[in-house]
């Protein structure tokens, strides 16, 4: 089995740079035009980190428009959303029927979120 890994693609909403230096949904399609053409087809896409940059439905919306593109199954390993130092619970997931279960091991505590 092979097993592609796009990391903290961080797709921002149209027509917004992320970090307002680069062009992060560009990359992202780049990414998917690459895997495309390999020789050796990924049996799987494995995203993880940060899907989104700052989790406004806009880009939600705009990362599922990118990765309609992909011609492979995906699975999603969420990072642990941050804004101002307090965690988000990404809300556009939750509301497609999506369960996440995100575990932080914080000390001495350990903290765990089903969404």
């Amino acid at each position: 089995m092979l097993i592609a890994q796009l990391s903290d693609t961080h797709v921002c909403r149209p027509g917004h740079l992320y970090k307002e230096v680069s062009d992060s949904n560009r990359k992202l399609c780049e990414a998917i035009e690459h895997l495309h053409r390999l020789d050796r087809r990924p049996d799987l896409v494995l995203l993880s980190g940060d899907l989104v940059d700052e989790g406004h439905p806009d880009e939600y919306a705009m990362a599922r428009e990118l990765l309609g593109e992909l011609q492979f199954p995906i699975s999603w390993l969420p990072a642990t959303p941050t804004k101002g130092g307090r965690r988000q619970i990404p809300r556009a997931e939750a509301q497609a029927g999506v369960s996440f279960m995100i575990v932080y091991i914080l000390i001495p505590t350990i903290e765990w979120y089903i969404f």
